[in-house]
This record gives structure tokens, C-alpha cells and sequence, in this order.
């Protein structure tokens, strides 16, 4: 994957660029496309949660190109311990993959991925991180969820189909509640192609040879915005997606 050429990248405090000595624990990697509503909250649960857990981290706010006033939201934070990047719109998996990218450069040896909607419960975090020595990759499981019927039959669906056609062990590729070590997701993000559109399923797969744990969590309604993946372009998403998966 191409370093992208469209970042721009805003700081709500400056400071010096880390080293090895400085380089915070974590990296927390938020992409984000018009949530101008439920951004800071969402924010300001998982700041306050992660900071029980790991004293030193930083927030990265992926913008996808938000057209609301996500960005306006966001740039009204004087959080030293937040970075926003903001790029030309160009899907949810690809701006995770940014993410990962920028936790190398910064030299965070963990980056964990959420979302910006309010779904992912900041309370299973702590049992997530005390396993991040266990494997490369730790994949929260949605066992449990508020949001509806037709989401939890998409996520069944493709549970079965990758276990059919990919012979893949994952129960759920497209979590959003999953934990790295980051230069070993930065590496396969760097050859996941610009043009893979469910990125994170790609990078699940393509990491799951060197091993994953699934711990299991609650999944929340959405607290603002809409899916990503509507339910009637779920077909068109998943020939797309077996298409591109070719391409790893």
C-alpha cells in the first residue's frame, strides 16, 4: 500500500515527534466519516476507559473526508494525547489501514482499532489488552448485540462464507474491536492494495497464519451516523470482496 498523498495531518497540542523513549504504548485508531454528533462522546469514553488501562497512549482520528462538521468537532479538542489525520474519502478499511501505518511511524508497539458510532463498549477493553501478549492479533467476538437483526444475519453470513470458500478459523473478520502488535499489522498493511475496499477483512485473513485469539464482547447499537454497509448492498459488497480477496 502506497504511503497516501492526500494526508493532511493536525495536532491538537504541538509536541516534539516521538522516540523509541517517548513512543506512547498504544495507538488507539478511530476512523471516522461524518459522526459530527457522537464524536467527542465516543471520544471521551474510550479516552477515559484507555486511560485506566495504559497510561501512555494516543488517540488517531482517521478523517475520511467528512462533509458534516466532524472535522470542526474534532479540532475543538485540546487533547495532547489526540492526532487527527484527515484524507480525501476513500472507504472505512482503507483509513484503518492509514491508521496502522501511522502507529509504525510513531513507534507505538500496540495499535487497537474501533469505531466512531458509539458500538464498540469501551468495557471489554481491559480484557482485551491483558491478552496482547497471547497472539499477534486479539479480535474482540461479538457474542452479543443491540444492533438488530439484520446486522448480526450479515455477520453470520459472512462468518460461513470465508469458512467455506477461504477455510478461515476467524469467527468474525470484520470486527471492529481488535488489537495488533503493531509492526506486524503495518507489514501486511503495506500489501493490502489501495483498491481493496473491506480492508480490514483483507489484513484479518492475510494475518490470521500467524496466529489470533477471539475474546468475547458486547456489541452496541449505533449511537449516531449510518452503517457503512447498507443491508441491501450487502450482495454487491461481498462480490466485491471475494473479488479483491483474490488480490492477496
Amino acid at each position: 500500500m502506497p504511503p497516501p498523498r492526500d494526508l493532511h495531518v493536525a495536532r491538537s497540542a504541538e509536541r516534539p515527534a516521538a522516540t523509541a523513549a517517548t513512543a506512547p504504548d498504544l495507538v488507539v485508531v478511530v476512523p471516522v466519516f461524518n459522526e459530527e454528533s457522537v464524536i467527542v462522546s465516543v471520544l471521551q469514553e474510550w479516552r477515559d476507559e484507555v486511560a485506566r488501562v495504559v497510561p501512555h497512549f494516543q488517540l488517531l482520528v482517521i478523517n475520511d473526508g467528512s462533509t458534516d462538521g466532524t472535522l470542526k468537532a474534532l479540532s475543538a479538542l485540546n487533547w495532547p494525547d489526540l492526532t487527527v489525520i484527515s484524507h480525501a474519502n476513500r472507504g472505512h478499511g482503507q483509513s484503518c489501514l492509514v491508521g496502522y501505518l501511522e502507529a509504525a511511524r510513531i513507534g507505538a508497539p500496540f495499535v487497537f482499532q474501533i469505531d466512531s458510532d458509539g458500538q464498540c463498549d469501551p468495557a471489554a477493553f481491559r480484557s482485551i489488552w491483558e491478552r496482547r501478549q497471547e497472539a499477534p492479533a486479539v479480535y474482540g467476538r461479538r457474542i452479543t448485540r443491540d444492533d438488530g437483526p439484520s446486522r448480526r444475519l450479515i455477520t453470520r453470513v459472512l462468518r460461513w462464507s470465508l469458512k467455506l470458500l477461504r477455510h478461515t478459523r476467524l469467527n468474525d473478520t470484520n470486527v471492529p474491536y481488535r488489537l495488533y502488535h503493531t509492526s506486524v499489522a503495518a507489514s501486511a498493511a503495506r500489501e493490502v492494495p489501495a483498491t481493496f475496499d473491506l480492508a480490514n477483512i483483507g489484513l484479518a485473513l492475510k494475518l490470521e497464519p500467524q496466529g489470533f485469539i477471539e475474546v468475547p464482547i458486547h456489541f452496541r447499537d449505533r449511537v449516531g451516523g449510518h452503517a457503512s454497509v447498507r443491508y441491501w448492498g450487502f450482495a454487491r459488497k461481498a462480490r466485491r470482496l471475494f473479488r479483491d480477496l483474490r488480490s492477496l
